[in-house]
């Protein structure tokens, strides 16, 4: 007998499975390692932001629609994908494998991709799953600590003298080629087998066994050097200078034994390697010093010396070399007598040439740093042609731009329709705007495209590379203004669940488009004006101050001096955002430009082949029609003929096919239902109310006796945006 679950036990349940639901799915929208699941021909399923991110697009929904064949489109090379599909399908097991993929850009990785075959229960092939992670730099690092790992080796065994690694138990656990000719011991019988008191004279043996204890207590004083006698593989008694140092973060030690009977000629060689040096050094066409941590110069090269006419010691640097009295603010000797090596380039205010510097630090036996060695190049030369070639490539971007920008009667631009003159000194100021970061304003009424020129201006701008972050400022409830621009951290308020990303932060090093810039209150645009000045802002519930690199564009159809007057928009917010503008003429004012804007959404919308043809009777009322909705309208307008066969404007029919000839509006016997006859009326009345308020909703709103967001719907209903 099945004992079926009460409602209640099957509610808890049902609300257990959600919760699980709930975390898997957080889990795969948060993971920080990319999660897919594709066909098995190649294509995507599914796919989290990581995922997305890795290749290099901007959200999973545009990786999916983006890719059509994962093989073909992501890997270096796709018969590689082809392999491990079928070894998958083959083993029925977790793959694992390093793969080189093709982001978005056409940039390549190494990827580390985990896949396996999900079946369904009858065993056919549901999906390949998986995962993939970046491991470009792990692979880089890893070659670069091998590479590192082969120069302390080959260092090690290079050192000219006996080296030796000494661990804790006096075993010795690595020797040189060296050490093999001083002992006659090989390297087998030494690593990992002998300990160094085997190797020790018996004279010297505890001694030995002393400082090697000594070295590994904290504060211990064992001396680094000391003589000491060694017995070789033949029972040769040798005398040896013994040289130890604790390896740091180990209680390994490292020694290097070296045989006195070679130590003469090792002071030969070290002459003469100094002899080759100081000809090194003179010969130096650069300045080369060194010199104490109270700034005094202990030595200086012939070059230096010849600059300067010091040829002495004792003097302070910065009043030797650069003649003046504080220390050079580019100095960097603090930095230097803590062990850091410091390259950088300067310009010396006293000649206002360029230079090159490398200060390094000279050690003490302890390691302790106790000079600063300079070397100096003059780069003014260099720098001068750099600084010429990138005003020259910044003089022919522009200049490229301002040549086009002299092409005239051009009937396009971008996705700007229009060659009236009003729309030719648009395109001129579009150009200038894109050649600067300054704010834009954009004023004109509804729906003449002012969009459209602030997307053009980004486009042609130094940003183009990064976002484009529209906002309709008229479309945001008040309460939700903060929230929406700076966003706000998880748990912030009931329902933040996770952190959300405001719009500066989106628009971070891109452009934020500001439409209807006049329905942000004032208390708004002073936190906005102190954002986009530099001060910064804070999310809700974040604590860190963030400071975006926008560019604003704002869009208007309302007098904003006006409202500067009244009082609806702050002084300091208008001067800041109101550095160019650019005026858009409404239709009416370029009908010039309607036969254009005719053609391009017919053939948008329409299919050649199908398309109903506009009589001189219709063309001519198009043209003569007010079009207080401009280009969106005359879009609307067209989009219906197109899809109903039915010329209307503002919802008033002119004409319907088949059947009828065209006639005027009176004349026409054309019956609507009531239903459609106060559609039109409302959409007519609506349009008036808006016109007479200047487009301004808020206002419209009140005088139609309805909140701001009914009378947004109704516009989206009517096609009225």
């Amino acid at each position: 007998m099945v004992v079926m679950p009460t409602n209640k036990k099957l509610e808890q349940e049902i609300k257990e499975l959600k919760k699980d639901l709930k975390k898997y799915r957080d889990l795969f929208e948060n993971s920080p390692i990319g999660i897919f699941q594709s066909t098995v021909d190649g294509r995507l399923l599914n796919v989290n932001p990581a995922y997305a991110q890795v290749f290099g697009y901007k959200s999973p929904g545009d990786h999916i629609a983006s890719v059509r064949n994962v093989a073909e489109d992501m890997y270096v090379r796709p018969e590689q994908r082809d392999g491990f599909v079928d070894m998958a399908l083959e083993q029925n097991c977790l793959l694992n494998f390093e793969i080189p993929f093709r982001r978005k850009d056409g940039s390549t990785f190494i990827g580390n991709l985990h896949v396996r075959v999900a079946r369904n229960h009858d065993g056919s092939v549901r999906y390949l799953e998986g995962f993939v992670e970046d491991i470009t730099e792990r692979k880089r690092i890893a070659e670069a600590l091998r590479e590192s790992e082969e120069r302390y080796r080959t260092v090690f065994e290079n050192t000219g003298t006996g080296t030796i690694i000494i661990e804790n138990d006096m075993t010795i656990s690595l020797a040189n080629a060296e050490f093999e000719k001083l002992t006659g011991y090989t390297k087998a019988e030494i690593e990992g087998r002998m300990k160094w008191p085997l190797l020790i004279h018996e004279q010297d043996v505890e001694r030995m066994k002393g400082y090697h204890t000594e070295r590994r207590k904290k504060g211990g004083n064992a001396p680094g050097e000391y003589e000491a006698k060694i017995v070789d593989r033949h029972k040769n008694v040798r005398n040896v200078l013994i040289k130890s140092g604790i390896i740091p973060e180990t209680s390994r030690s490292v020694s290097s034994v070296l045989d006195f009977t070679s130590r003469k000629k090792a002071e030969e060689s070290l002459r003469e390697r100094e002899s080759q040096l100081s000809g090194i050094i003179e010969a130096f066409e650069g300045f080369i010093y060194i010199c104490t941590p109270g700034f005094r110069i202990e030595f200086m090269n012939k070059s230096l010396m010849e600059h300067s006419g010091y040829k002495g010691t004792g003097g302070i640097c910065h009043r030797i070399i650069y003649n003046s009295d504080k220390p050079c603010p580019w100095c960097p000797n603090e930095r230097v007598f803590k062990g850091q090596t410091v390259k950088r380039e300067f310009k010396n205010p006293g000649n206002s040439r360029w230079y090159y510097s490398v200060n390094s630090p000279i050690l003490n036996m302890d390691n302790t740093v106790l000079k600063n060695q300079v070397m100096i190049i003059d780069i003014n030369d260099r720098k001068l042609a750099e600084e010429a070639l990138r005003e020259s490539e910044e003089h022919l971007r522009k200049e490229n731009i301002r040549l086009r920008s002299d092409i005239k009667d051009r009937y396009k631009f971008g996705e700007i329709i229009g060659k009236s003159p009003a729309m030719q000194k648009v395109y001129e100021l579009i150009v200038k705007a894109a050649t600067t970061d300054v704010n834009v304003i954009i004023y004109g009424e509804s729906g003449t495209g002012k969009e459209l020129v602030a997307k053009a201006v980004h486009d042609m701008s130094d940003r183009n590379g990064r976002a484009f972050v529209p906002v309709n400022c008229g479309a945001i409830p008040e309460n939700l203004l903060e929230s929406e621009f700076f966003g706000y951290k998880k748990g912030a308020f009931t329902g933040a669940n996770t952190d959300k990303r405001g719009f500066l932060k989106l628009a971070d090093r891109g452009t934020l488009f500001l439409d209807e810039l006049g329905e942000i209150d004032t208390n708004m645009q002073v936190k906005l004006l102190r954002a986009i000045e530099g001060g910064g802002y804070t999310p809700i519930g974040g604590s860190k101050t963030e400071k975006p690199d926008v560019r604003i564009i704002a869009a208007t159809n309302r007098n904003l001096h006006d409202l500067l007057r009244r009082g609806f928009i702050r002084e300091d917010f208008f001067y800041r955002i109101h550095i160019i503008p650019i005026y858009l003429p409404p239709l009416r004012e370029r009908r010039e430009d309607i036969p254009l804007l005719l053609e391009h959404f017919l053939r948008a919308y329409g299919d050649d082949r199908k398309l109903p043809s506009l009589t001189g009777k219709m063309l001519e009322s198009v043209r003569n029609y007010n079009w207080p909705g401009n280009v969106r309208e005359l879009q609307n307008t067209v989009h219906r003929y197109v899809t109903l066969n039915t010329l209307d404007f503002t919802g008033k029919p002119l004409r319907n096919f088949p059947g009828t000839d065209y006639a005027e509006e009176k004349n026409s016997d054309h019956v609507l239902s009531l239903r459609d006859a106060m559609k039109n009326f409302e959409k007519n009345y609506i349009v008036k109310v808006l016109e007479h308020n200047r487009w301004h909703r808020t206002k419209a709103a009140s005088m139609l006796g309805i909140n701001r967001k009914t009378l947004f719907k109704k516009m989206k209903e009517f096609e009225i945006m």
